[in-house]
């Protein structure tokens, strides 16, 4: 079965995880327990606020990648596609990566760090921004383990790019809602992309543990045969 993440890209995979998970701990508690935003909060705020004051309509418009619903149809997209093509870790990770994101994010982190936004809505990190990123960090394992070289790394990077462009319309519509602060946002994008990059380690690990037991077996019971 083809791995997730790349055997060349398994060290700079883990450190990129542990990096992304190791900011948005150290910043939740740094902000834990505020219930006002930082001064660079409010600046980000007003600024987005300027370019997009009596624009609530096309904010609204830019909030629909961060949506429940639209994101578990693509989900559900990229698990048919990942079936068809006998990708089963891939359809593994398309499930478990952002289920396991949202479970960090809104189960454990959101409480834990106990900081609020809107009169107590818990704020970060913020659950609509990982869970757009959860579901574009599994698009983006899924183009650089299925395209080999020399494609790989230009159309990786578009994707990379694309990615990005559509995270930061999303939490810039949730900012300008004031449903988040920018940090509050940066929070959840580093929860999503470390989980969902673990996860993929995981899926692989296992798989290929559960290749070497069957190999095992499968020699002791041919040697058992032969004698």
């Amino acid at each position: 079965m083809r791995r997730l993440v790349p055997t060349g890209l398994v060290r700079s995979t883990v450190a990129m995880a542990v990096i992304c998970l190791l900011i948005a701990v150290t910043m939740g508690l740094l902000l834990g327990g505020q219930r006002v935003g930082t001064a660079f909060d409010q600046t980000v705020y007003w600024a987005v606020y300027k370019q997009f004051v009596g624009e609530d309509e096309l904010l609204r418009a830019m909030l629909v990648p961060t949506e429940p619903v639209l994101l578990v149809v693509v989900i559900g997209l990229i698990v048919m596609v990942a079936v068809a093509r006998r990708r089963p870790r891939l359809a593994i990770l398309a499930v478990v990566g952002p289920l396991a994101t949202v479970t960090l994010t809104s189960g454990v982190l959101k409480p834990l760090f106990d900081r609020t936004i809107n009169n107590g809505s818990l704020a970060f990190p913020s659950g609509h921004t990982s869970g757009l990123v959860a579901v574009l960090t599994v698009l983006v394992i899924a183009v650089v383990s299925t395209v080999g070289p020399p494609w790989r790394k230009s159309l990786a990077t578009l994707v990379i790019v694309s990615a990005t462009v559509m995270t930061v319309v999303g939490a810039t519509a949730l900012i300008g809602m004031k449903y988040h602060y920018v940090t509050d946002t940066v929070g959840g994008a580093c929860t999503a992309a470390g989980t969902v990059l673990l996860v993929a380690l995981a899926i692989d690990w296992a798989a290929s543990r559960r290749t070497r037991m069957t190999a095992e077996r499968e020699r002791t019971a041919t040697s058992g045969v032969a004698l």
